[in-house]
């Protein structure tokens, strides 16, 4: 058990650093809000969605995935979407603040810590089936953030469907991970060679695909760079009622729900301990930090949705180790 909290302290405490790099710089700096603002829209229109495109790009095959858990997964998501407009608009009238609440209820940070989680838990067979999820979650997640979000800065029945169908479909971070969705399909039609396609980007496209990762690995320490300069910590007790659900939600009540309405339902889901640690990555990850991107461009609390990363990223450490400890202590791990 003191492996799973170091590995949480380990994964975690990088990404708490480089937020307070962006905190740092931000007050310190010369560059001004329209430098910032700048990098925001690069970050979200060109290296988010590359990073997204490899990501879904890499998955080896969708023919191996155990699709009675991948189902139960994909249920688990407007289940949580429902969960937090229920508790959003019981505690708050604020469009913006509704938005943030849930967003933080459903959208776990499945790609940036939720692959490793999934690793230092089941190893590469998990990670592997982390990864599978991820094609198939990411576009979900975006899909829904540009609905809701649309619809609480907008205001319900003022969004035309055709408008708001132009905003999902051109929505850059949803575009990347289609895009590269559709690799792993045509790879299987593809006639191959002692198991290889005889095309890939990255056997027959090197260069690019060299290229395209270079730059995918801008993406992250971007995103939190800015997420810490845009963070300001005296809104914390103006916000703290928020934060504190937002918390409960994202790192306890959506990974108990999930979690042990899944252990119920392991037969008839044919889950294994693999796919069990691909839903706790799943599920017990922290907010995502490129909804704080989505609410910048598409309208919400940009401040709430920056705490709610922050802190939950935080404290993840804590509730991830404890998740682990439970499963493990009942031998589900």
């Amino acid at each position: 058990m003191r492996d799973v909290f170091l590995f949480s302290l380990y994964a975690v405490g990088p990404i708490v650093l480089i937020l307070a790099l962006g905190y740092f710089v931000r007050r310190v700096g010369p560059w001004k809000d329209d430098f910032y603002d700048a990098l925001n829209k690069l970050c979200f229109h060109v290296f988010l969605p590359i990073q997204l495109f490899l990501s879904s790009y890499n998955i080896e095959s969708i023919c191996s995935l155990n699709m009675r858990a991948i189902t139960y997964i994909v249920c688990s998501i407007p289940a949580a979407i429902a969960l937090g407009i229920l508790v959003a608009s019981l505690i708050t009238k604020d469009a913006g603040k509704r938005a943030a609440l849930v967003q933080a209820c459903y959208r776990s940070n499945l790609a940036t810590l939720g692959l490793p989680i999934a690793a230092a838990l089941g190893g590469t067979d998990a990670e592997g089936f982390a990864s599978l999820m991820t094609g198939i979650c990411v576009p979900l997640f975006n899909a829904f953030a540009v609905i809701i979000l649309c619809c609480y800065s907008s205001g319900l029945g003022k969004l035309s469907l055709k408008d708001l169908g132009k905003r999902i479909l051109t929505n850059p971070l949803i575009i990347g991970t289609t895009l590269g969705l559709l690799f792993p399909i045509f790879r299987g039609l593809l006639p191959s060679v002692d198991g290889i396609p005889v095309f890939t980007i990255k056997n027959q496209l090197s260069v690019l695909y060299s290229a395209l990762t270079s730059v995918s690995h801008i993406a992250s320490p971007l995103l939190l760079f800015l997420l810490g300069s845009a963070l300001d910590l005296s809104a914390v007790r103006s916000l703290l009622p928020y934060i504190t659900v937002g918390l409960l939600l994202r790192l306890l009540v959506c990974p108990i729900f999930v979690i042990g309405t899944a252990l119920l339902l392991r037969g008839p889901l044919q889950l294994t301990s693999i796919e069990l640690c691909g839903i706790v990555a799943f599920t017990a990850s922290p907010v995502a930090t490129s909804s704080v991107l989505m609410v910048q461009e598409l309208g919400g609390d940009e401040q709430l949705s920056a705490q709610l990363v922050v802190w939950s990223s935080v404290f993840s450490m804590l509730t991830v180790f404890l998740i682990t400890f439970v499963l493990r202590y009942f031998q589900f791990l």
